[in-house]
């Protein structure tokens, strides 16, 4: 595939990915966008496919380049105070989840000069995909009721605290129901219904994600 076929197949989430980085829509017309576009050929000329898709891999590489951006264009210096309600389910209009996504990353980039909140999200998404779990698709996946939020949170924690449970867990990719029903107590049809938000919480929870967990750190959600 030569390099304006590769760019024709991939312009939809060429322009998503810098539309959800920068917090609103961007165009072809837009400076961002030809940013965007450079970072994706140069993701592209490196990617490695043993380590995941093209598109997990250049998401990061755009999201880098735009936070650079950012960070050298004083148009963007506002912050705007985020919530983690913005994981939890609680938003309603699209165009507002994308924006508040999108200031999570500016504030966390913002508190972390060594080790990006991008970089952070690169990671954890590779591990969710041997999940076939998409980062950016757990606001949707999250329970709205706050204690069942508090009990799928407790039911994640209790992986993390039994070593041989979070073993299993990321040898087999399924989650050790009977254990969790037995220990947390939690039922089954809320460890089926909410799989994808209770192993991303163990993952980020026993990973190494500083940033990640600093930012939720006494929080209830994620």
């Amino acid at each position: 595939m030569n390099q304006d076929e590769l760019f024709q197949n991939n312009e939809a989430f060429i322009l998503r990915t810098a539309s959800f980085v920068l917090g609103r829509p961007v165009s072809r017309s837009d400076d961002e966008y030809s940013i965007a576009l450079s970072a994706f050929w140069e993701a592209a000329q490196h990617h490695d496919p043993s380590k995941g898709s093209l598109q997990t891999y250049a998401s990061v590489v755009i999201r880098h380049r735009l936070i650079d951006y950012i960070r050298s264009n004083k148009q963007y210096g506002q912050e705007i105070s985020v919530e983690p309600e913005v994981f939890a389910g609680e938003m309603s209009d699209s165009s507002e989840i994308e924006g508040l996504r999108a200031s999570i990353e500016k504030k966390l980039v913002r508190d972390m000069p060594d080790r990006t909140l991008t970089e952070e999200i690169g990671e954890l998404a590779l591990i969710l995909q041997r999940y076939r779990i998409d980062f950016f698709d757990l606001p949707g996946s999250c329970p709205k009721a706050r204690k069942t939020r508090s009990v799928c949170l407790k039911a994640a924690r209790f992986v993390c605290a039994i070593a041989e449970l979070l073993e299993r867990l990321r040898k087999t990719l399924k989650l050790p129901a009977a254990e969790m029903e037995s220990g947390v107590p939690i039922a089954r049809k809320l460890l089926d219904k909410f799989r994808k938000y209770i192993i991303a919480s163990v993952e980020i929870e026993a990973g190494d994600f500083p940033g990640i967990q600093a930012y939720f750190s006494g929080k209830e959600d994620l």
